[in-house]
């Protein structure tokens, strides 16, 4: 079978990107695949990171183009001459914002026929910034679509309310196995960051508002109540207001309990901040899955989490951490007390076997069977 994947690839940054690169090779073990990737990716007005591509990222080897500028019509009528003349059976199509529905609709409806299957991954059908218009141009985008897969039983429950008339695969966000390159080791590496006999909580990603870091830095006085040696280790690129979160930590006094490493972390450097961390915490506000906390399994690190969108899903309470039973301040450092209450090895052992069931040769099958 041929199978086209149309969206960033290898190598651009972030999520989407390093989601769809690992679906592909995934695929391409049975299956003919090409990647149709991004020329650019997001217009700089709405990135303010330096880079939007991650030079550290080693060539997966995967056939692929560069074809779509998504937010440039002129880019459009080309991309999709270039996949209607792979001809592929399925494409692929990862959704995550409405900025690029209209690009997508209009491909799709262009490659779409009775060879061509449309395929949308959703990443998200409820989005975590305003956007003008999303509903009407979400709803264009999907409409040409044969399948829906969603990767959280939020996102599926979104997908057949608003869709009930398409098909649906409910799928999963497999684990992130290819972090885990054993090229750091935890004592070095705390020992690196000034981390030694401290109990290290790891906030990890882009950091923006709905992920909730000003609702984690107003737990931590009541975690370190408990649990003085608690320190909490931000990595990622603030995107907004930097000023608010510095702020806060004077006010709390918190400048002692927090190393603050603001910036973009390559892709290589990942394994270093898990390793370094004895659990990850996901305050976020509102979600839909959860990249990070999959990256966290893949080496063995427990994970707590604010009971939004499909957060409880991924984190299973009392067996691959904890989940608080409220978005509050309070509730989240009782969680993460409560997480260090665990069986630690009890912890690690429910872990892997999460890593066997949630694999990216499981999600392959669900989207082919």
């Amino acid at each position: 079978m041929k199978v086209a994947l149309l969206g960033p690839g290898w190598p651009w940054r972030g999520g989407i990107s390093r989601f769809q690169t690992k679906l592909a090779l995934e695929l391409s073990q049975t299956h003919l695949v090409k990647v149709f990737s991004f020329q650019k990716q997001y217009p700089s007005l709405i990135f303010p990171g330096k880079s939007q591509k991650d030079p550290s990222q080693p060539d997966p080897g995967l056939d692929s183009a560069e074809i779509l500028v998504p937010y440039n019509p002129i880019t459009w009528p080309q991309a999709a001459r270039k996949i209607a003349a792979w001809q592929p059976d399925i494409l692929i199509i990862s959704y995550w914002i409405p900025l690029f529905a209209p690009a997508f609709g209009w491909i799709a409806r262009r490659v779409g026929n009775k060879q061509t299957k449309i395929y949308y991954l959703t990443h998200n059908l409820e989005f975590h910034e305003k956007w003008f218009l999303s509903k009407k141009f979400t709803d264009y985008a999907l409409k040409p679509a044969d399948k829906i897969i969603t990767l959280s039983q939020q996102v599926a429950a979104d997908a057949r309310s608003k869709y009930p008339q398409k098909q649906l695969i409910k799928a999963f966000h497999p684990i992130y196995d290819s972090y885990d390159q054993q090229r750091f080791q935890r004592d070095s590496v705390r020992q690196e960051l000034a981390l030694q006999q401290k109990e290290v909580l790891l906030f990890f990603g882009y950091i923006k508002p709905y992920k909730g870091l000003d609702l984690l830095l107003a737990a931590l006085p009541q975690i370190i109540k408990q649990k003085p040696q608690a320190h909490l280790l931000v990595v990622g690129e603030i995107y907004g207001d930097a000023k608010k979160y510095f702020a806060q930590i004077d006010q709390l006094k918190l400048t002692k309990n927090i190393t603050f490493i603001n910036k973009f972390v390559a892709e290589s450097e990942v394994e270093k901040y898990f390793k370094a961390a004895d659990v990850l915490v996901l305050p976020y506000k509102t979600a839909t899955q959860s990249g990070v906390a999959k990256i966290a399994y893949a080496m063995d690190l427990g994970v707590v989490c604010t009971p939004v969108g499909g957060l409880p899903e991924i984190v299973i309470d009392e067996k691959s951490g904890s989940v608080a039973s409220a978005v509050s301040k309070t509730a989240l450092a009782e969680a993460v007390l409560r997480f260090f209450k665990l069986d630690k090895q009890l912890l690690i052992e429910n872990i892997r076997r999460l890593k066997k069931e949630q694999s990216w040769a499981e999600l392959a099958n669900l989207i082919l069977r």
